[in-house]
């Protein structure tokens, strides 16, 4: 059985937490990427930013739902969540501003079987490869199926 080491893209397109919005467009068009790991000056990981972050930067803000209960207003707890990480990508214009630091991760030495169980749990397009808290590959979808299709 292959390792998340094996089949990783070992040099993955990173941005620093300065990159802006229209230059993290950019990159991922022209070299046909879905996410950004944003890693700082000794290539730590930060965070990521993907391309449904970036087009939230277009999208209508959905204000939170409430309940009007006893004179008071109570806000719904998912709801409110997902204002505020749609409101932060709103108005957000740079890497840092925009980047998830929630991301799904594995270590080199993770099995093939255990990404592709993670990624289909989770409906992942990406996981990022993590070793003692630095980036050192990306594995997408298409690098799993690339994967079966070889045997």
């Amino acid at each position: 059985m292959k390792s998340a080491r094996e089949i990783m893209n070992p040099d993955p397109i990173t941005v620093g937490p300065e990159a802006t919005v229209r230059e993290m467009a950019g990159m991922m068009v022209e070299n046909r990427i879905r996410c950004l790991p944003v890693v700082d000056e000794e290539g730590r990981l930060l965070g990521v930013v993907d391309e449904e972050d970036l087009v939230h930067q277009d999208a209508r803000v959905h204000f939170p739902t409430f309940i009007h209960f006893l004179e008071s207003y109570l806000f719904l707890p998912s709801s409110l969540r997902r204002f505020e990480k749609e409101l932060r990508q709103a108005v957000g214009s740079r890497a840092r501003d925009l980047m998830e630091e929630d991301y799904a991760s594995v270590s080199p030495l993770a099995s093939v079987e255990e990404v592709a169980t993670l990624m289909l749990e989770r409906d992942l397009e990406y996981v990022l490869v993590l070793e003692e808290g630095n980036l050192v590959g990306v594995i997408t979808r298409g690098d799993i199926l690339r994967t079966i299709a070889e045997g």
